[in-house]
């Protein structure tokens, strides 16, 4: 019979380390997250804290049973009904942890402090998540320190702002914010109204702002000290498929703001900073009380878009700014100023403008008795400003006040140089000797007060031989003016200086050559859009 060994207790070591490695996996089954507790608030009022039990319930109680529970759980969820849930007893606590609070409904369930101080704040690193509620402060409603995230679902804050802080990002949607949104850090705004939009330098960090199809709303705060504003120190600021309406966009630092697929109405654009980056794409620029303006070393970028009935002009291109135009339209603006119905060019700015239409630009009755120059692009106090126009198209108002010098082109003094090709000029220009460079393959109707060199252009074109059509949509993006069938526009652009493709996008040459002016009459449109079949 074989020799059983004798059964030995296990040693203590190695006892000890088992429970250790026990205890380290159930460490590790631990990060699947315990599940959040939800706090049913039952009452409006703000009594003395005590436990938020069932059926006895305030918000302020809910929120301190949410800071008391697991900070390591799912986000707790704190549910108000509807009401007004007024806070007496001063702000509440920070949130530390994840937490949403949800509401009724904006238009049901509403939440007061009457001091001015935080309402919401977020901590470092908490995530908090507001819905269904209308919230109001004297000071800041919703404040979201530096690495906290947050999101604001159907939320209107009636009073008191929003602030990002560096680090940190928020999303608002389906919300309405009355008064001002700072940002420090990543910011998201979709299908939300808001009145002002606040950008600055953060500590650390570079801030971003996107905001689409959203209604920037100057009417938001009727009683506020200064008018709606959309300002940017810093960073990047997007803005697509929106509305502008009684705002002004103001860059005051070295920063980039992008709009596209917007309307902008009742407001103006502004940069003032060195540094400064502004791209326009696929805007409708209507009805402002202010241009695009740049008075510094700012580079503005603007395609596919329309300035029209613009009571102070288009744009203002001042200091050292870069400008560069295409596929735009300039239709129906005018000025009370003594240059540039559309666009005015002063000091070293540069304004390079290509496949573009103007038409009925001009200036008030007043300006026009005073000698104003330059319906369409005017320039004035340059100082080396340089204006280039490459396949334009610019017509004269049907009806101008009588006193106006150079119904589409002109100017004061003579600090600028201008460089025309393959434009059509319907109308007369005034300025002095000096200022026409290079130009070839332009047409002048139905004058000759341009100065172009007899040799390399067309003057004194009768209307009838141009034979212009209406203003109106011939495809693309923007309205044009196409020549009709004859017109001496058709085939005469000057070869070098032609452009790959019209205002529309449609290839050139349409013909033999390429046709002057914005648009070729022959394009073949069939495949212009990219497509095959």
């Amino acid at each position: 019979m074989p020799h059983l060994a004798t059964p030995r207790a296990r040693p203590l070591a190695t006892t000890a380390l088992r429970t250790w490695l026990a205890a380290l996996l159930a460490l590790g089954a631990g990060a699947v997250r315990a599940g959040g507790i939800e706090f049913v608030v039952t009452r409006t009022d703000d009594p003395v804290p005590d436990e938020c039990r069932p059926g006895d319930c305030s918000l302020r109680e809910a929120m301190l049973a949410a800071e008391a529970n697991d900070p390591f759980a799912d986000a707790d969820v704190i549910v108000l009904g509807p009401g007004t849930h007024a806070l007496v007893r001063g702000p509440l606590d920070a949130v530390r942890q994840p937490l949403r609070v949800v509401g009724a409904g904006s238009p049901q369930t509403r939440i007061e402090l009457g001091d001015d101080a935080y309402l919401f704040e977020a901590a470092e690193n908490a995530n908090l998540r507001l819905a269904g509620i209308e919230i109001a402060s004297g000071d800041g409603v919703v404040v979201i320190h530096d690495g906290a995230s947050a999101r604001l679902d159907d939320v209107v804050v009636a009073d008191g702002h929003v602030s990002v802080g560096s680090g940190s990002n928020m999303t608002l949607r389906a919300s309405t914010i009355r008064r001002t949104l700072y940002n420090h850090g990543e910011l998201l705004v979709e299908d939300s109204a808001i009145f002002n939009l606040y950008q600055m330098s953060p500590q650390s960090g570079v801030p971003h702002a996107m905001v689409r199809r959203c209604h920037v709303d100057g009417a938001l705060h009727p009683d506020a000290a200064l008018p709606s504003a959309m300002t940017i120190h810093a960073g990047t600021l997007e803005i697509e498929a929106s509305l502008l309406d009684g705002t002004t966009v103001r860059a005051m630092g070295a920063s980039t703001t992008r709009i596209s697929d917007a309307t902008v109405t009742e407001g103006e654009m502004s940069l003032v900073a060195d540094g400064a980056e502004l791209e326009l794409r696929r805007i409708h620029y209507i009805g402002n009380t202010g241009p695009v303006r740049a008075e510094a070393a700012a580079t503005i970028t603007i395609e596919d878009s329309l300035f029209e009935d613009n009571p102070v002009r288009a744009l203002y291109a001042a200091g050292s700014s870069e400008w560069n135009i295409t596929g735009s339209s300039f239709v129906a603006n005018q000025v009370d100023g003594n240059a540039g119905g559309a666009i005015v060019l002063e000091d070293t700015a540069a304004l390079r403008i290509r496949n573009s239409t103007f038409h009925g630009n001009g200036f008030s009755v007043a300006a026009a008795a005073d000698g104003a120059r330059g319906g369409a692009i005017g320039f004035r106090n340059g100082a080396g400003a340089r204006l280039v126009l490459q396949h334009v198209t610019l017509v004269r108002p049907w009806v101008m006040p009588v006193g106006v010098v150079g119904t589409v082109l002109g100017g004061h003094g003579t600090g600028v140089t201008l460089d025309v090709s393959n434009t059509i000029v319907s109308g007369s220009c005034g300025f002095g000797a000096g200022v026409l460079q290079n130009n070839a393959g332009n047409i002048e109707s139905p004058g000759n007060t341009c100065g172009l060199a007899s040799g390399d252009n067309l003057v004194g074109v009768g209307s009838g031989d141009l034979a212009l059509g209406t203003l109106g949509d011939h495809g693309g993006p923007t309205p044009t003016i196409l020549p009709a069938e004859g017109s001496v526009a058709i085939d005469g652009a000057g070869t070098p200086q032609c452009l790959e493709a019209d205002q529309r996008g449609f290839p050139r040459p349409g013909g033999a050559r390429c046709d002057v002016g914005s648009v070729e009459a022959d394009a073949d449109t069939l495949f212009a859009d990219g497509f095959d079949g």
